[in-house]
């Protein structure tokens, strides 16, 4: 017996650690001032979109869902989330983490650090004042396109084809 529940101890450490290492590799990361240099160069010269959102902004959610489908088909498709919500709070982490994994979003997840918001949302876009949905698209040298507003199938089709991805919309 004593047998017995050391090996269920064992297993249930190990399924716990385990859990723990998935859990980290996809939690968001701090988006601080300087992290946008940081992300562009990570996508190594390769159009990307970058989708400005937050927890409680029901019209970010809506574009969420409609780039996760649009990634479903096109497997290229880089996308890179910022939530405005804090990194900080543990609740709104999770809440966050959970979302985009649902959605498949999770990969490369960044959600605003300890810098003044203010600062965090000028070092995406000065011009930006903070209206969501935003989102940044990305062309193969870096420059951006900045789009407000719900992003819908056909724009989505539309801004892939104007950053540079080949799509016949069945990819």
């Amino acid at each position: 017996m004593l047998r017995g529940l050391c090996v269920l101890l064992y297993l249930l450490v190990s399924l716990t650690a385990s859990a723990n290492t998935h859990n980290a590799q996809v939690a968001p990361k701090a988006f601080e001032p300087e992290s946008l240099k940081g992300i562009i160069k990570a996508q190594r010269g390769q159009p990307f979109v970058l989708v400005v959102w937050s927890l409680d902004c029901e019209y970010c959610q809506t574009s969420l869902r409609n780039l996760a489908d649009k990634k479903r088909k096109v497997k290229k498709l880089r996308i890179v989330t910022v939530s405005t919500d804090m990194f900080a709070d543990e609740q709104s982490l999770g809440l966050m983490q959970d979302r985009l994994q649902q959605l498949n979003l999770a990969e490369n997840a960044w959600a605003f650090g300890a810098a003044p918001p203010e600062q965090l949302r000028y070092s995406i876009d000065p011009l930006w004042h903070g209206e969501m949905p935003r989102s940044y698209w990305f062309d193969a040298k870096g420059k951006a396109h900045a789009v407000s507003g719900v992003l819908l199938p056909k724009q989505i089709d539309q801004l892939l084809q104007n950053q540079g991805f080949i799509y016949t919309g069945s990819q």
